[in-house]
């Protein structure tokens, strides 16, 4: 066979593999639209009936148990769920439970970042930047809810506190306590995202030493990051709300 014959046959036995791959991609791309173009519409669906039906669901708890069950396999959220059509106490205990539920498990999630200290209004973002709370402002989930939650969960231990740094709410995961000199810093850390020593001697009066020693205590806790590049050379310590800003 002609040596540019054979290397014409496999350049072209290439170019149709190629084709074939970017045909298989294409297909596959399609298929993966239009089962997510059903799932919504399967999920707007089950929505709707949540609202329409939300009295005879309540009536009936084995009716309610198997349409939560069949949300939870379209992928909706519990929570998302239970926020929806609430006209009864029990309605909003639900979603009140859902809610701590997910507070429970950001909480953990996010607990290596800021150190067991999650900012109320950090954790609101991270909820409702969920599709389903974006575009639906019945199910929006707000500070108050939160505090309900958290309210409630006080009947299964302190694990979670609630705590008010400067004019912001934390949730408090860490057994770690944080102390009268702690909270200041942790609020003047809020006002411009981070502290240094020479901040905190020059604005509260006190010694390097009673200013690093708190310091440190909240950096090993992971509450405060440290923060070696700053254009003066003095060290910063960042708090962690701050760090995605």
């Amino acid at each position: 066979m002609p040596v540019g014959r054979g290397l014409a046959s496999f350049e072209s036995s290439a170019h149709k593999k190629q084709q074939y791959q970017t045909l298989g991609r294409k297909l596959v791309e399609e298929q993966r639209e239009q089962i997510k173009t059903q799932l919504q519409v399967f999920q707007n669906a089950l929505i709707t009936f949540r609202k329409q039906h939300a009295e005879e669901l309540r009536s009936n708890p084995d009716l309610w148990s198997k349409f939560s069950e069949i949300c939870r396999s379209f992928g909706i959220d519990p929570l998302v769920i239970s926020s929806l059509g609430i006209g009864s106490k029990a309605d909003r205990q639900e979603k009140y439970n859902q809610l701590a539920l997910r507070i429970i498990d950001i909480c953990r999630l996010t607990k290596s970042l800021n150190g067991g200290m999650l900012l109320v209004d950090d954790l609101l973002d991270l909820i409702n930047c969920e599709s389903w709370f974006t575009e639906d402002p019945e199910v929006k989930i707000t500070e108050q809810d939160v505090l309900t939650s958290l309210d409630n969960l006080k009947a299964l231990g302190d694990e979670l506190q609630l705590i008010t740094i400067g004019n912001k709410n934390y949730i408090k995961s860490t057994t770690e306590e944080i102390n009268a000199d702690q909270g200041l810093i942790l609020s003047a850390a809020d006002i411009i995202g981070y502290v240094t020593v020479a901040i905190l001697r020059d604005n509260f009066k006190w010694r390097s030493y009673r200013c690093k020693s708190n310091l440190e205590d909240l950096v090993s806790n992971g509450i405060l990051w440290v923060d070696d590049q700053s254009e003066n050379h003095e060290r910063r310590y960042w708090i962690t709300s701050w760090i995605n800003k």
